[in-house]
C-alpha cells in the first residue's frame, strides 16, 4: 500500500474565498477515480507561520496506481484550478 500526503498553502488572500471550493474539489476525486482505497481531505484549525491550510491523505494498493491518478483527467483538471488559489504544496509519499 501507499500513502499519499499532500498539503495546501493559499495564495494571500485566496484562503477565505477558495478554502471551501477547494475541498469540495478535492472530495469528489475519489468518486471520478476507482485507482483511490481511501481518502482524507481536511482544514487547518490552529493558525501559524507555518502550517499549511488543507490536507489531502490518500492510499493506493500500488505506487504504479499512484503514478496513474496523477495523470487522470479529473487530477489534472484539479490542478489547473489549484494553480489559481495556492501558493505552496508539499507531497509525501511512502509505503506502508
Amino acid at each position: 500500500m501507499i500513502k499519499h500526503i499532500v498539503l495546501f498553502k493559499f495564495i494571500e488572500g485566496k484562503k477565505e474565498s477558495d478554502s471551501k471550493n477547494l475541498m469540495e474539489k478535492l472530495m469528489i476525486l475519489p468518486d471520478q477515480i476507482d485507482l483511490i482505497r481511501s481518502y482524507e481531505v481536511g482544514a487547518n484549525i490552529i493558525e501559524g507561520p507555518n502550517n499549511y491550510d488543507v490536507s489531502l491523505i490518500a492510499t493506493f494498493d500500488t505506487l504504479e496506481d499512484l503514478k496513474a491518478y496523477g495523470k487522470k483527467e479529473p487530477h489534472i483538471e484539479f490542478f489547473k484550478y489549484l494553480d489559481t488559489v495556492v501558493d505552496e504544496v508539499k507531497v509525501l509519499d511512502y509505503e506502508f
